[in-house]
């Protein structure tokens, strides 16, 4: 992870390789948290088969993003990104390089 990563905006990326993740098996998986200061970012594949962002503010809030990715094909690797801004108060979850969801940030 970048030493530099803030809550102020930034992006996280990163691989699920082949056969690493039934995303149809309403089993948990967690991908990543971090810390930044003054917030958090947990990614997970939750048991409704949903990849979820929760991403908190200390002091100000939370908002989710989600997206099903129970269609996902697990013969094949797949890419995640997540950006963040809250200057531009915006989340937003690629997959694959296209995106699939943008949640406002209302605080």
């Amino acid at each position: 992870m970048n030493k530099e990563l803030t809550i102020q905006q930034g992006s996280v990326s990163f691989w699920i390789k082949e056969k690493a993740v039934n995303f149809s098996d309403g089993k948990i998986t967690r991908f990543f948290e971090v810390n930044p200061d003054g917030g958090s970012i947990l990614c997970v594949k939750d048991s409704d088969n949903k990849l979820k962002v929760l991403f908190v503010v200390l002091g100000k809030g939370r908002v989710d993003i989600e997206h099903d990715v129970s269609g996902l094909d697990i013969e094949k690797r797949h890419m995640v990104v997540f950006t963040w801004s809250l200057e531009s108060r915006e989340l937003k979850l690629y997959l694959d390089g296209k995106i699939v969801q943008t949640q406002t940030i209302s605080f």
